[in-house]
């Protein structure tokens, strides 16, 4: 499903890369969780992944089309495929929760249609199965703005849900949560992506978390894969090995959550 192949990232303002020689593989249906502290590179990989920023050389693979060989309306095609939920959202606060949920159908749709705010029956229709799927049924006509950070999160997955995507990437999709939410979020996430076969990949803080929803743990330090392998083979060792013997070891993996 992705294939990742020496892959290397420097942010123009920095002096050292952000992502270092990094090939991985990810199969149909699989569920991975990258960890590591702050400034680690987990961001930047699933960003590079969507190509929503350029690396600065390697190959990524989705299926058979590379999507950084070509201009980005190529590359556009591919990213159909790939939904991508956020920290923050990323939804337009002053719209109702209805038109954030039919952004998600843009791509099936001529750009004329979409400024007009067209949509069709299907559309209508999908976006109400997603709404049902993640809880928000009754909540079409509610303004996002006046909802709970659960809330938006849910309407964020509704949205990318109407993508049909074969690959979910989750950048810390539980950041700004406190603990219930967070589990009943992952918890979603992870019945949707196994329900319907999508490949799931998340960046997440806390290792209890990860060990609970990544079957496949990949951890990550200065731009480094420095562990890949099964949750249950993560030993303290490793961990000291991702996070170091800092306030983040202690914070997120050896106390866990």
């Amino acid at each position: 499903m992705i294939r990742i192949e020496k892959l290397v990232h420097r942010y123009n303002n920095r002096n050292e890369d952000a992502l270092k020689d990094i090939s991985l593989h990810f199969k149909k249906n699989e569920s991975a969780v990258i960890i590591g502290s702050s400034g680690s590179g987990k961001s930047t990989l699933l960003k590079c992944i969507n190509r929503l920023i350029e690396p600065s050389s390697g190959d990524i693979f989705i299926g058979n089309d590379n999507i950084l060989n070509g201009p980005i309306k190529k590359a556009g095609k591919i990213r159909g495929k790939i939904g991508m939920i956020f920290q923050n959202f990323n939804l337009t606060e002053n719209e109702t929760v209805l038109k954030n949920v039919l952004n998600g159908r843009l791509r099936f749709n001529s750009s004329f249609k979409t400024i007009l705010g067209k949509f069709s029956k299907e559309d209508y229709t999908l976006a109400q199965e997603n709404l049902e799927k993640v809880g928000l049924q009754g909540y079409e006509n509610e303004t996002v703005l006046n909802l709970s950070g659960g809330q938006k999160q849910r309407v964020a997955i509704a949205r990318t849900l109407c993508q049909k995507p074969d690959i979910i990437l989750a950048d810390e999709p539980v950041s700004n949560l406190d603990p219930k939410l967070m589990k009943e979020i992952m918890d979603l996430l992870q019945t949707i992506c196994t329900e319907s076969g999508i490949t799931f990949i998340a960046s997440l803080h806390f290792l209890d978390f990860a060990k609970r929803y990544g079957a496949r743990i990949i951890g990550m330090r200065n731009g480094k894969i420095v562990f890949d392998g099964k949750s249950e083979d993560l030993t303290e060792k490793d961990i000291v090995e991702i996070y170091g013997k800092t306030k983040e070891w202690y914070l997120y993996g050896k106390t866990g959550f």
